[in-house]
């Protein structure tokens, strides 16, 4: 997305500023005190956002931000008791799942789109992470959508938006915190916290350390999942600054297995009755193991009082093998049907990244500009994958039959060839002030784009554009416009598909956005107007993932989080999207919906802390996901569904003066049962109750 690039990179955030009106020059001074809270103090922070730290717009306030960016804080996270990106997620509107099983791993869709598992997940706004291997949240600090098109700084990647997780970083605040928790369908786990500062706060480390059983409520579906990972911070003067990330995590478990959809009979698919989730289809032992790795490490220095440079480069790993069962061909009177399993062992992938810019202020007469020039490169490498397919099985759907791997014969073995792509971009940024209330910014990406797959190879090189401009009426508004180009690979073919893995080729993608925003009382309430269109992937009846014609998404966006009063916080949002199918080689297709994009979607989650009774809090949340269909046709409907929480906390001071909280929430409260998946279907997970205990020795 847009912009604002200066301060984004300056070591000095007051020496780098944009140039604002009194008002907003005091916002963005508040800013900076609000980060360090983030960053130091968390436990002062509520559900309401101020600053963005997604790409150029780190440490950005959020009025400031010509863009639509979902936060969901540390706080949000401990309050609902979220364990995975999945939990964290369902407080933005539009985010849906599809093709893989929700227990062991997420492919997140947005407004429609498909948020790319190795180009579109960002650490600390900088290195490519591999969402193959499911990433941790007990070491973040916030998790940041930033939807739509984003091209200008980060290249190719889908115009779903780049999710962004922020980790958490020592402070002048000592963290000494011990943490267990366990789940009603048997899952118990525990970890560590540490955080500290030394030398005169010229050094930093926070820790942070995770282990657990997990226990899904499909039979014998279990596993475990451990977490390391360490962030390091040196200063050893004002000018120049070092940090460092580190992590390491995997997940063991095994395969529930999920359905496919249905024949068609006379124009409609008829879906199944949604099972429980207790049900398995897949044999025991379908094994699901990944881990993944990442390290990255970043310089600033600052040449001036109104210059700095930065650098930073990483690497992301990510291995998995994984065995895939999905029942077909089922009869939907007596639930007789054939199991095809396929498994793909030893795949993997790595992400290499390198970035380096140079921003400062600059004044042409009476303009002040804030500039930003920098160069990004990028290689994605994917290793050869064997896939190794198995004569089908007769399974049941409502009453399956155990099967062990012995059960399965090979009926054959094929090798899926690696790629190779490199994305190199030379982009400049510049952000205008024209008086008091009125910010430009305007700037372009020369994009070099290489790929080496399946001994087919390209090369594309081309420029995109951005604009955007701000207008803040006072200190506690802003409206926005935005227009931006990208180019993306159009996605990954999914699992389930006849051509599984396959990098779609490059697709033009062109948003326009309009936006405003407002503080209420201690909340940020936002809506943006948006339409994305661009190349269109989907699922054809042949079971293949093609790149065919053009999609539109357009719709309306709106959000209110943050504390009402003193005693109530709350999480807000909605989203109304309309995504058609254009141009398609398909004409039954044309003005069709996007597959797995529902027109209506939202949340809203409450915390009721009492002040007479200080250290309880009680809470509840409600999340809905509307309609949606699951194939190209729009023959498949899946139901619209809502899921309900409810939890409480405690928090109190022991004699020896450790602080423990005690948390309790339950998900799904009602036990409702829906279809959490599209394309290959999943049932979403039944009622869960969670318990943690933390200590803050």
């Amino acid at each position: 997305m847009l912009l604002l690039a200066a301060a984004a990179v300056s070591l000095s955030p007051a020496a780098l500023e944009p140039a604002h009106p009194p008002a907003a020059h005091a916002r963005r001074e508040a800013e900076q005190r609000l980060d360090e809270e983030v960053i130091v103090t968390w436990r002062r922070q509520g559900f309401k956002a101020d600053v963005v730290q997604v790409g150029m717009f780190r440490n950005r306030s959020v009025l400031d931000t010509p863009a639509t960016v979902n936060v969901v804080t540390r706080a949000l996270m401990d309050a609902q008791g979220v364990q995975g990106l999945e939990g964290a997620l369902r407080n933005t509107p539009g985010i849906t799942q599809q093709t893989t099983s929700p227990f062991n791993t997420n492919t997140f869709v947005a407004r429609g789109l498909s948020v790319s598992a190795s180009a579109n997940y960002r650490l600390n706004g900088g290195l490519p992470i591999i969402n193959y291997a499911p990433m941790p949240v007990e070491n973040k600090q916030r998790v940041e959508l930033l939807k739509g098109v984003s091209a200008i700084y980060y290249g190719f990647a889908t115009p779903s938006g780049v999710l962004n997780l922020v980790t958490k970083r020592a402070g002048a605040e000592a963290v000494t915190q011990v943490y267990a928790n366990a789940d009603s369908e048997g899952g118990y786990g525990g970890g560590f916290d540490i955080g500290r500062s030394y030398a005169n706060d010229t050094f930093g480390a926070r820790v942070n350390g995770y282990a657990a059983h997990t226990e899904a409520a499909a039979r014998d579906v279990s596993g475990h999942r451990e977490m390391l990972t360490g962030a390091f911070d040196w200063t050893p003067s004002d000018r120049l600054s070092v940090r460092t990330d580190l992590e390491y995590y995997n997940r063991t478990g095994e395969e529930q297995g999920g359905i496919t959809l249905p024949t068609a009979v006379n124009g409609k698919i008829t879906l199944p009755a949604i099972p429980t989730a207790e049900t398995r289809f897949s044999p025991e032992g379908a094994p699901f193991t990944t881990w993944g790795l990442n390290a990255v490490a970043r310089v600033d220095y600052r040449l001036s009082d109104a210059w700095s440079v930065r650098v930073e480069g990483g690497r992301a790993e990510a291995h998995r093998d994984r065995m895939i069962a999905t029942l077909g061909s089922v009869n939907l009177t007596t639930g007789a049907g054939r199991l095809a399993v396929t498994a793909t062992p030893d795949q993997y992938w790595a992400n290499r990244y390198v970035r380096a810019e140079i921003a400062g202020k600059l004044e042409t007469g009476p303009l002040d500009h804030d500039l930003l020039l920098g160069v990004a490169r990028t290689s994605q490498y994917r290793r050869d994958q064997t896939q190794i397919r198995y004569v089908a099985a007769n399974q049941n759907l409502y009453n399956p039959v155990s099967l062990t791997m012995s059960d399965l014969v090979v009926s054959s073995r094929a090798v899926n060839q690696g790629d190779t792509f490199i994305d190199t971009g030379v982009y400049a940024v510049d952000s205008v002030r024209l008086g008091k209330h009125w910010q430009v910014l305007g700037g372009a990406r020369y994009v070099n784009y290489r790929s080496k797959e399946s001994g087919e190879d390209y090369d594309v090189t081309t420029v995109t554009p951005s604009l955007a401009a701000i207008y803040t009426p006072t200190r506690h508004t802003s409206v926005y416009a935005s227009y931006i180009e990208g180019l993306e690979t159009a996605g990954l073919a999914p699992d389930g598909v006849t051509n599984a893995g396959e990098t779609m080729d490059p697709a033009r993608s062109r948003q326009m956005e309009l936006g405003a925003r407002a503080e209420i009382l201690g909340a940020l309430a936002s809506v943006s107007l948006f339409q994305i269109d661009r190349g269109l992937a989907y699922t054809n009846a042949a079971n293949t993932y093609v790149l065919d014609g053009r999609a539109r998404h357009k719709g309306v966006e709106a959000s209110l989080a943050g504390r009402l009063t003193r005693e109530i916080d709350i999480a807000l949002s909605g989203q109304y999207l309309d995504a058609a199918q254009r141009k398609t080689s398909v004409a039954a297709q044309v003005g069709k919906d996007v597959v797995n994009a529902p027109q209506w979607s939202g949340s809203i989650f409450a915390q009721y802390s009492p002040a007479r009774l200080r250290g309880l809090s009680i809470n509840g949340g409600a999340y809905y996901t509307g309609q949606r269909y699951a194939d190209a046709l729009n023959l498949a409907s899946l139901p619209g569904y809502v899921t309900y929480s409810l939890g409480a906390g405690y928090r109190w001071t022991t004699a020896d003066h450790r602080d423990l909280t005690l948390r309790i929430n339950a998900d799904n409260v009602t036990d409702k049962r829906y279809w959490a998946t599209s394309s290959t279907l999943y049932a979403g997970a039944p009622r869960t109750v969670k318990v943690s205990l933390s200590m803050d020795l």
